[in-house]
């Protein structure tokens, strides 16, 4: 199958040709392997097997000379096979989504970027002045260790859909975290949760990625994380 291929910014890597989750080839409340669990129990894995559901719909109909209609059952046959070894490791599943996706769509979009500053965790308050071995004190008063936090996106998108996950790592160890699938309107993706007002808008350009949330999406963050959803992230 002919693959169409972009390259925009250093950050994307490439681009080529409730309560019961519906994953799009199976009925979640069925699921028997701990990789069928595995999908149904995390949004983003749920959206790629939405997403692989409408890619191999459209590889059935492609014109014959790149694989018969037979072919590509078999070889969805032994792609299941080989997904369903991962048992329940999440990077396992999520490579072969996007690896067969990559092999039977005819374009799609895939990144993976973010940015870090130093955010720290509160370890106590300093006796006599000073704080304990490993710790720091901080310009406001309080011992703290620092580490890397920030915001982070993936994506991979085919068809006008998108499985995505973002994650932010915030002070003092809250953080928010969001995925699932977003859908192509105009120039951007949005995801529309069905059980909150929360939406979410995913905008691609020259420079970076913007993220704007809409609505209750505070419910996905903790306390002192919150409003960090809504990110710019530059390339």
């Amino acid at each position: 199958m002919y693959k169409l291929v972009f390259l925009f910014g250093v950050a994307v890597l490439t681009t080529g040709g409730s309560s019961r989750i519906l994953a799009a080839s199976f009925d979640c409340e069925r699921a028997s392997t701990p990789t069928e669990h595995a999908i149904c129990d995390y949004s983003e894995l749920s959206a790629l097997d939405e997403l692989m559901g409408a890619a191999y719909q459209l590889a059935r109909q492609s014109p014959e000379g790149w694989m018969t209609e037979d072919e590509l059952r078999q070889s969805q046959r032994e792609w299941i096979a080989s997904r369903d070894t991962c048992g329940s490791n999440y990077l396992c599943i999520r490579e072969e989504y996007t690896s067969r996706l990559k092999e039977i769509s005819a374009s799609f979009l895939e990144f993976n970027t973010g940015s870090s500053f130093a955010s720290y965790l509160y370890q106590g308050d300093p006796v006599s002045g000073k704080c304990v071995q490993g710790t720091l004190l901080a310009e406001w008063g309080q011992c703290v260790t620092a580490y890397p936090g920030g915001p982070r996106i993936r994506g991979f998108s085919v068809g006008g859909s998108m499985a995505f996950d973002v994650y932010y790592d915030g002070p003092n160890g809250h953080s928010c975290s969001l995925a699932g699938r977003a859908e192509r309107e105009g120039s951007s993706w949005i995801y529309r949760d069905n059980n909150t007002s929360c939406e979410l808008l995913i905008e691609i350009s020259a420079d970076g990625f913007s993220i704007f949330p809409q609505g209750n999406c505070n419910n996905y963050c903790g306390m002192r994380a919150q409003g960090g959803l809504e990110q710019y992230i530059e390339y």
